[in-house]
């Protein structure tokens, strides 16, 4: 091999790597300002976590014998909140645990319960109140403090990251929830 022909070769096996790090450093800046985004991809686990959890919820309230809201029985609040889930996911999941905790209040109005003032805007407090006096039961209340969190991390979700289908199977548990607390315990 002389001299010409090492020169060649190492010039032929260079030109790809030198290519690729000249390029990453021009656009060094450009790729610098999109890691914001790359954190942004890291939420999408929260997409992924959120569905993972609606499916758990549900597995849960079958495995509690919580019937599902009968086809001919849907309330046009369901019909409205799938249609709402399909266009704004996260205020369809706001207004279907907004839904959960009139159906607490309304509940523990129509059983008499002695329920301090401020109880009244805490769904979780008021839940356990229910709890205590036999009007829900704990598979029930279970399903209430999950999708609870559910809610929660709903609203710390970035805008884009809630699909319309993982809203709507949340919507579908809160009104089983809902029409289940109004049976009674055991349901």
């Amino acid at each position: 091999m002389d001299l010409r022909t090492f020169i060649a070769a190492l010039v032929a096996s260079l030109a790809w790597p030198l290519t690729a790090l000249i390029g990453l450093l021009l656009v060094r800046k450009i790729i610098a300002s999109l890691v914001p985004l790359v954190r942004t991809l890291k939420y999408s686990d929260i997409e992924v976590s959120f569905g993972r959890e609606v499916t758990e919820t549900r597995n849960a309230a079958d495995a509690a014998a919580i019937k599902p809201v009968s086809e001919t029985s849907r309330p046009q609040r369901w019909d409205d909140l799938i249609r709402l889930a399909s266009v704004r996911p996260r205020s369809a999941i706001r207004n279907a645990w907004r839904h959960i905790e009139e159906t607490l209040a309304r509940e523990a109005k129509a059983r008499n319960l002695q329920i301090a003032d401020g109880v009244w805007s805490m769904p979780m407090v008021l839940g356990s109140i229910l709890l205590n006096a036999g009007v829900i039961s704990d598979a029930q209340y279970s399903l209430l403090n999950r999708l609870r969190r559910l809610v929660t991390e709903a609203e710390r979700a970035p805008v884009d990251s809630l699909s319309a289908d993982d809203a709507a199977d949340f919507v579908t548990l809160a009104l089983r929830l809902a029409e289940s607390i109004g049976e009674g315990p055991g349901v």
